[in-house]
């Protein structure tokens, strides 16, 4: 088997329509993680703390905790510490609580033995910690590639080292949306799929708004298009294409 197919799961936006359970196959067995919806970015701060934490880099990470004199740390590896060292202390004790009763929320069973993470009897490794944190975002709606298992930790740090310098590109680029533009997002969809309502919109993941956006969007356009062909605006030879392909 090749190492990329080493960690994987039956996510898709099919499923995410009938549950919102998705199950990761790792070489020690299979655990099923809860996905998050739209409306839980909205009404719940704990879980929106939470996925900040496990969304930023390694270096922010670090000097968010304190910890920017320990080098060559995974994100992985600086989450361990904060389960396992720093929730010990008083001032750790807020971020400690929240990671825990989040973790519980994703999961079915976690468990902290002798410093390990073990999630429905599987110990969590690297490699898996980054593939739950790339489907959380994914699920998000949030563009990302899916890791790589590297053969070695120099090909490991030769990527992070280009990662970081695109990250750094992105982050000038990046313009967060408001909440009007996710009503405008979420009313352009009721709009052509009535049978959608608002509330049950906020009830899916954002990769499902954005998927049902796309086809939303696909749909006034063939109309606008199909309307045009009708009354002749469409020069001679040209096909109209369905939205759908």
């Amino acid at each position: 088997m090749d190492e990329q197919e080493l960690i994987k799961s039956d996510y898709s936006i099919s499923r995410l329509f009938v549950t919102k359970i998705i199950h990761i196959q790792t070489p020690d067995g299979v655990f099923a993680v809860k996905m998050r919806t739209l409306r839980d970015f909205y009404e719940d701060q704990d879980w929106n703390a939470f996925y900040h934490i496990i969304s930023m880099s390694e270096d922010n990470l670090k000097k968010s905790l304190g910890l920017q004199n320990k080098n060559e740390l995974t994100h992985y590896e600086i989450i361990k510490i904060l389960i396992f060292d720093l929730g010990q202390y008083n001032q750790y004790k807020k971020i400690y609580t929240l990671f825990i009763e989040q973790l519980n929320k994703l999961f079915k069973k976690v468990e902290l033995k002798n410093k390990e993470l073990i999630v429905d009897g599987i110990t969590i490794t690297g490699d898996i910690w980054n593939y739950i944190v790339y489907l959380l975002k994914l699920s998000y709606g949030e563009k990302i590639e899916k890791p790589i298992v590297f053969s070695s930790e120099e090909a490991r740090k030769l990527y992070l080292a280009q990662k970081a310098n695109e990250e750094k590109i992105k982050k000038l680029r990046s313009k967060k949306a408001g909440e009007d533009e996710i009503m405008k997002i979420l009313l352009s969809i009721t709009y052509k799929f009535p049978s959608f309502t608002i509330d049950y919109l906020f009830d899916q993941t954002m990769a499902q708004i954005q998927w049902l956006q796309k086809y939303a969007a696909g749909a006034v356009s063939y109309e606008v298009n199909a309307q045009a062909y009708a009354a002749g605006n469409v020069k001679k030879g040209k096909k109209l294409d369905f939205f759908i392909k």
